[in-house]
């Protein structure tokens, strides 16, 4: 079958394209390579979700859900499977995937976010043999960490979150940073003071301990150098996740800096037929939020459709 739009990336941005693509009755297929709902289910399922309209507050998990089913409903087909490569054919893409099925579309939609992602490290003792038995780097479910003391590492909105959404059930929550200030939103900074959660800035994990399961993590305060040792059953590590390799020049895409997409106002790329949007494409002006991305969205289907009907009007 040929598609009218192969769509790269199951997050709300490529989602969202999926059902605007149906409205316009165009055949489309969406491919996820890690888990479809994007960053909201693979990263934040439990996390709550506080600016995207006609929501006060949703758990990532279950808005994914509800994009995933709205592009069903409509009509979309989503399948997982890891886009490898892209390729100009007669008509259109070839577009192959890692298990070496190649799917045929007439347009592509590039929204796959910041790429796959790997979590950074602390790369201190004692974090390799403790992964898995202790020490995580994302939040599956908040409910893991109950009755549990709980160290996390970070500064960023994401570790102040994850603190958030953890402090109620937890027995115990830390958070360490090692600058003198969050780098956060203040609505979050300001939620943080007032949990009950205990805040060490200054502060560096240099090793983490125990016998066959994470028992204890050694912090010493960066000024005056003096080493604490706190009894933990979990560290959480939000330090930043480092996308993996990008296929995207191999593509014949161009890029602004390393890894985001030059788009023009139309959301199409430097291949003409490839439109793309979400967290991946770069204009000035551009905000990382998802209500953004999915308005991109819709600004990229309606391109391709005009793309490939060519209406009187377009």
């Amino acid at each position: 079958m040929v598609y009218d739009v192969i769509i790269v990336g199951g997050g709300p941005a490529g989602l969202t394209a999926g059902v605007y693509a149906r409205t316009r009755k165009l055949s489309t297929l969406i491919l996820e390579a890690q888990a479809t709902g994007g960053q909201l289910e693979w990263l934040y399922p439990t996390k709550s979700v506080y600016d995207y309209p006609s929501y006060i507050a949703i758990e990532g998990g279950e808005l994914a859900e509800l994009f995933v089913l709205h592009s069903r409903e409509s009509g979309a087909e989503l399948r997982a499977e890891e886009v490898v490569d892209i390729q100009r054919a007669a008509g259109g893409f070839t577009v192959r995937t890692h298990g070496g099925t190649v799917h045929e579309g007439r347009a592509i939609i590039l929204a796959m976010g910041m790429g796959l992602l790997e979590p950074k490290r602390l790369d201190v003792p004692g974090e390799a043999e403790f992964e898995g038995k202790g020490v995580d780097y994302r939040v599956r479910d908040r409910h893991d960490f109950k009755d549990k003391r709980v160290v996390v590492v970070g500064g960023g909105d994401s570790a102040l979150e994850i603190a958030l959404e953890i402090v109620a059930g937890a027995k115990k929550v830390i958070l360490v940073h090692r600058r003198g200030e969050f780098r956060a939103m203040e609505k979050s900074v300001e939620a943080v003071m007032k949990n009950p959660i205990q805040v060490l800035f200054n502060s560096e994990v240099t090793s983490l301990e125990g016998d066959r399961k994470l028992e204890r993590a050694v912090v010493y305060d960066n000024r005056t150098l003096k080493k604490t040792v706190i009894d933990v059953d979990a560290v959480i590590v939000n330090i930043g996740f480092e996308p993996k390799s990008t296929p995207l020049p191999k593509w014949g895409i161009e890029l602004e800096g390393e890894r985001l997409i030059r788009v023009k106002a139309d959301m199409s790329t430097s291949v003409h037929g490839i439109y793309a949007c979400g967290d991946m494409v770069s204009y000035p002006g551009k905000d990382k939020r998802i209500v953004t991305g999915c308005g991109e969205a819709v600004t990229a289907v309606m391109s391709v459709y005009k793309y490939l009907k060519q209406p009187y009007w377009a």
